[in-house]
């Protein structure tokens, strides 16, 4: 008796996420040891960067603006690469080589120039490459939890916010600046094996969808079928290759002759009308990157909100251990220890606050005003904390609902946003933040000189309670409308009805 063999499992067959958490599993190695590296920046180049000005802080500035605006910059070009037919693993993978790149060159530098090429261009890159990446990835498994994969994955970025001050601490104790940049960018070569996982491997064999701009997968056999059967009109009717496409064609129930008559008439077009439809190069530009988008007041909306918050959360995140030195006067033990629990809160909020919502039938939108506001009390609350015991606590509610914020920001986009339109959203959002953090993160540091910490907290916790507030408008006028629509069409299918009657 001849041995079964089993087929391999389809993903469509498994439940939302099949082989996807095996992708959230990629995605959160590849934030551990490539996204967590943003926020040891000035631990790892600090020092060297002074040196190399002279004892001033305006190489430091340099390098982190050139690669905060290329990291946000370059996510719009994850959608035509897409619309090119490369895969997001392919775009995964290219980033994690340029963030190991640009890493591993800054450990030869020695000027400043070197490093704002290095650091600044290349791994500034290849963070926003990898930051739309991934997160596409897991659009293309999940759907009803698809908040939830998304929390886990950037669980990955928060567990390496925690560890990566210390092995960076312990490597440049031991080594130089020169050795530590080296290894750090091998290091970051492990994201390659997380880009591994972005394709079903061992038992499930990769879905077939023809729909190349929501998957960047192809199906290779509707190809085939086409060439096959263009091939078949050119055949000689009673030889042999002839005869094994009729026995092909019977066994799927459709002949030959019918594949024919179904296909449309060949129709000839002129030269001129071919230049004439030729579109333009603007209009080429509007469809690379899909720029109808900016036409819809509801996306421009919500990309200026999540800017707004996307700034609100990094300043805050720059002012905090600066704030609790210098305002509550803690020790520097007593401010790592406050730092650490806001990151481990924020670690089990990105794990668990998503499936509390889903739970809750929240929608994403709905999940980052809550979150937002929810925040902005809580981060008010710190400001007036003035106990080692009430800091700490505050800095664990903090890092929790900081999650909520975090997690949604692209959620909010996918939700409203065709899938095959999603990736030059994604970028266009991120445009959007990067062009916040140049034109509002100076006003806050300039704010900073003026007041102090307490005020500039506060004055970001307004930034949220408006993003809230200008969401909710927007929301209750578009329900209006539509009731008022609604009634209208009602009106007039009451008065065709009666009509038609009478007549």
């Amino acid at each position: 008796m001849a041995k079964q063999v089993k087929e391999p499992v389809s993903i469509d067959a498994l439940p939302d996420g099949g082989w996807g958490w095996m992708v959230v599993l990629g995605a959160a190695v590849i934030n551990m040891v490539n996204q967590a590296l943003f926020s040891v920046f000035g631990l790892i180049f600090g020092e060297t960067l002074k040196e190399m000005a002279g004892g001033h802080a305006t190489g430091i500035t340099l390098v982190m603006a050139v690669s905060v605006c290329v990291t946000n910059f370059s996510g719009l070009l994850v959608g035509p690469m897409i619309k090119r037919r490369i895969s997001v693993r392919t775009i995964t993978i290219f980033g994690v080589a340029s963030v190991s790149a640009g890493m591993i060159l800054s450990s030869f530098a020695t000027a400043i120039w070197h490093i704002v090429i290095s650091y600044g261009f290349l791994t500034g890159m290849g963070l926003g490459l990898v930051a739309s990446s991934t997160f596409l990835a897991i659009s293309e498994y999940f759907t009803t939890r698809k908040s939830t994969a998304v929390g886990l994955s950037m669980a990955g970025t928060s567990t390496g916010q925690m560890v990566m001050p210390t092995i960076v601490g312990l490597l440049i104790e031991k080594y130089d600046f020169h050795r530590t940049t080296l290894i750090l960018g091998c290091v970051s070569c492990c994201g390659m094996i997380g880009a591994f996982l972005f394709r079903p491997i061992f038992c499930c064999k990769k879905p077939s969808d023809n729909n190349v701009a929501e998957t960047g997968k192809y199906d290779l056999n509707s190809n085939s079928n086409v060439s096959r059967e263009r091939k078949s009109e050119n055949i000689q009717p009673d030889s042999a290759e002839s005869q094994v496409l009729l026995a092909e064609d019977d066994k799927n129930g459709v002949t030959l002759q019918e594949k024919k008559d179904k296909e449309p008439p060949f129709i000839i077009v002129s030269k001129e009308s071919m230049l004439q439809k030729r579109p333009s190069c603007l209009r080429k530009v509007v469809q690379t990157w899909d720029l109808h988008l900016l036409q819809d007041f509801k996306f421009v909306h919500m990309s200026l909100g999540l800017g707004l918050g996307y700034v609100s959360s990094i300043t805050f995140s720059t002012f905090f251990p600066m704030f609790l030195q210098d305002e509550v006067h803690f020790t520097m033990w007593q401010t790592t220890t406050c730092m650490t629990a806001l990151s481990a809160a924020d670690i089990v909020g990105r794990m668990t606050i998503s499936e509390i919502f889903r739970k809750l039938g929240m929608g994403n939108r709905s999940q980052f005003m809550v979150g937002a506001l929810l925040l902005a009390v809580a981060r008010s609350l710190l400001v007036y904390s003035t106990t080692y015991t009430m800091v700490m606590i505050m800095s664990v509610v903090v890092g929790y609902l900081r999650a909520i914020t975090v997690i949604n920001q692209n959620l909010v986009i996918s939700e409203y946003i065709p899938k095959e339109e999603l990736p030059s959203a994604v970028g266009l959002n991120m445009l959007v933040k990067g062009f916040f953090v140049i034109s509002v993160g100076e006003p806050l540091g300039m704010l900073k000189d003026a007041w102090d910490y307490d005020v500039c907290i506060h004055l970001l916790d307004v930034i949220l309670i408006c993003i809230a507030i200008s969401w909710s408008i927007e929301i209750i006028l578009y329900k209006k409308c539509h009731w008022i629509n609604q009634q209208e069409k009602k009106s007039l299918d009451n008065y065709t009805a009666a009509a038609s009657v009478e007549n």
